[in-house]
This record gives C-alpha cells, structure tokens and sequence, in this order.
C-alpha cells in the first residue's frame, strides 16, 4: 500500500465535513432516569452491540407509530 501524500489531519477533516453534509440533522435529548435502569439499559446495549441512542431512536420510533394515530 503506497503511503499518502496528504496530511491525516485534511483526510480525517474531508471525511468528517462529508459525514455532517450526508447524516440528518441531530438534537440532543437530555433525561433523568434512575441509576439502576441506565445500568440496565446500558447492559442491554452492550449486548446487542448497540448504542443507548440507537436503542432510544428505535423506542420512540415505535412509540409514536402506536400513538400517532390518536
């Protein structure tokens, strides 16, 4: 494999800038919730080997697929 004559840096830069203009818009969600069912939800995400906020996109997802209806 040929070494690259860019620098990291720009790479790492263009790769990012092209992430942000292909992903939707994000906004943060901030809740409290008890300190054992974060460690349990927590647990659950490291054994299906996903993240709290896929797991949490997908819950409100089906949510309001239920409740939307109303």
């Amino acid at each position: 494999m040929p070494l690259s004559t860019r620098r990291p840096t720009t790479e790492k830069s263009r790769l990012l800038e092209e992430l942000r203009q292909t992903a939707p818009p994000m906004r943060r969600l901030n809740t409290d919730i008890e300190a054992a069912l974060y460690r349990r939800m927590k647990a659950q995400a490291v054994k299906e080997d996903r993240t709290l906020s896929e797991i949490t996109r997908e819950l409100w997802l089906e949510y309001l697929g239920k409740h939307s209806a109303e």
